[in-house]
């Protein structure tokens, strides 16, 4: 289910906007472009994504399970812009209980320092670039990251790796970014993710 904000909801965004406006808590972090880049026939739409199912309580948790559970491929995701309160997790079938392996590419139109925001519930770990940019793993209500400050080196395709899950219920996913010269954050738009089917990774 995609964003959909409700009067609260906005009121809520509002108030968290002064995250955005925050100085990065750490130092810029520099991101490789993938080293063989994706041709065009061969990169689809969004990011590809498989389930756990479980009661996670740390990402590191989520790892393990992948070790020995089944994995459930989820159709893919256009962006990340969810934030569904008790509804299903992502383009899982579930509303509680769901850890996500999401992978693919994010494409760097510019090189530049990048602004890069993650709002999440509940634990998440990001890498742009095979780079991790951030680590949240344990249960929490909503919560907006640091502002997270990368360097692309280079125009092109980057990898980009997400670790997620959802405990009990409400659920939220959303990653924002400020390309160079932009004056404001927004969504990563879905123009700007794709995905090799059948290349995943769930360490």
């Amino acid at each position: 289910m995609l964003r959909s904000l409700s009067l609260a909801a906005a009121i809520a965004a509002t108030a968290l906007v002064g995250a955005f406006n925050a100085p990065s808590s750490q130092a810029a972090e520099a991101i490789m472009a993938a080293s063989s880049q994706p041709a065009d026939g061969a990169i689809k739409p969004g990011l590809s994504v498989y389930y756990v199912q479980d009661r996670f309580n740390h990402i590191d948790e989520v790892i393990n399970a992948a070790t020995w559970m089944k994995k459930i491929p989820g159709d893919p995701l256009p962006m990340l812009n969810y934030n569904v309160g008790a509804g299903p997790v992502l383009t899982n079938k579930n509303d509680d209980l769901v850890g996500a392996f999401i992978q693919g590419y994010i494409k760097i139109d510019q090189p530049g320092t990048y602004m890069f925001s993650v709002q999440h519930n509940d634990g998440v770990r990001l890498w742009i670039g095979d780079t991790m940019i951030y680590d949240s793993p344990f249960v929490t209500p909503d919560l907006f990251s640091p502002n997270l400050e990368v360097v692309a080196d280079k125009a092109g395709w980057y990898p980009i790796r997400v670790i997620y899950y959802e405990k009990k219920s409400t659920s939220t996913l959303e990653l924002y970014w400020q390309p160079p010269g932009a004056g404001s954050f927004e969504f990563v738009p879905a123009a700007a993710f794709g995905h090799i089917p059948g290349e995943q990774d769930l360490s």
